[in-house]
């Protein structure tokens, strides 16, 4: 990817984000007039008289239905910059910090959560989704150093996501990434829907590239088990970062 590519991507997502941060401005600003129209509403309630209340009641209907609107649309927007953040973050580190022959186990580490969460957003707020992580931030030398290949956790999670069972009643999706001792391990497992590919004897290309990557820098210092057993998918990647 060529560097004015790079700067258009990114002056794009500036202009969304400022958009959006706008947006949010002015539907709160919206939101404060209803709050003052509403105690104002209020105080005239506790002077009227009992047959008068009925036809108050009457007109606040509609100012009621316009707040529960704005009260979604700010959730909606709210949300929205959340995500442009998180996607944000996750462009600086795929144009920026992977171009480096290595990074450390922090900043991979960060990348996975910023991807999950991107992720998330498509999911039903019921949806069974468990993320873990168990990391070692006491030994900060060992998780700040670089000596992890980027990128090696997107394959795993963005499979999760794409091929979850995303409809039926025991649907999930379970992701956990320990480091410890110089050891990454991540453990991705999902309920697959019957017409995923992954049920399909050949892999997809993102597959077939992490573990070329994996044979490539880590050469007996990894494991990559994938296995379906009662329509559960679940990959296991074990890396050590460090020779014995």
């Amino acid at each position: 990817m060529t560097t004015e590519t790079s700067n258009i991507i990114i002056l794009l997502l500036l202009a969304i984000v400022a958009l959006i941060s706008g947006l949010y401005l002015l539907l709160r600003q919206k939101y404060r007039k209803l709050e003052v129209e509403n105690k104002r509403q209020k105080e005239l309630f506790n002077r009227m008289d009992n047959q008068k209340i009925d036809d108050f009641h009457r007109a606040q209907l509609n100012p009621h239905l316009l707040k529960n609107s704005l009260n979604g649309i700010l959730s909606h927007a709210y949300q929205t910059y959340y995500t442009m953040d998180k996607l944000a973050m996750v462009l600086d580190y795929v144009l920026y910090e992977s171009e480096d022959e290595l990074v450390s186990p922090k900043a991979e580490i960060e990348f996975a959560r910023n991807l999950i969460e991107i992720n998330k957003v498509k999911l039903s707020p019921l949806f069974d989704i468990r993320v873990k992580f168990d990391i070692d931030e006491l030994n900060s030398s060992l998780l700040n150093t670089p000596s992890l290949v980027p990128l090696m956790s997107v394959d795993l999670i963005e499979n999760a996501f794409k091929h979850a069972d995303f409809h039926g009643p025991d649907s999930f999706i379970s992701i956990m990434l320990t480091f410890k001792n110089g050891l990454l391990e991540l453990i991705v497992s999902n309920r697959i829907s019957k017409r995923s590919p992954l049920q399909k004897a050949k892999s997809g290309i993102g597959s077939k590239t992490l573990e070329e990557r994996l044979m490539l820098y880590y050469p007996g210092r990894h494991q990559l088990r994938r296995f379906v057993e009662n329509d559960v998918y679940t990959a296991n990647l074990q890396i050590r970062l460090y020779a014995d």
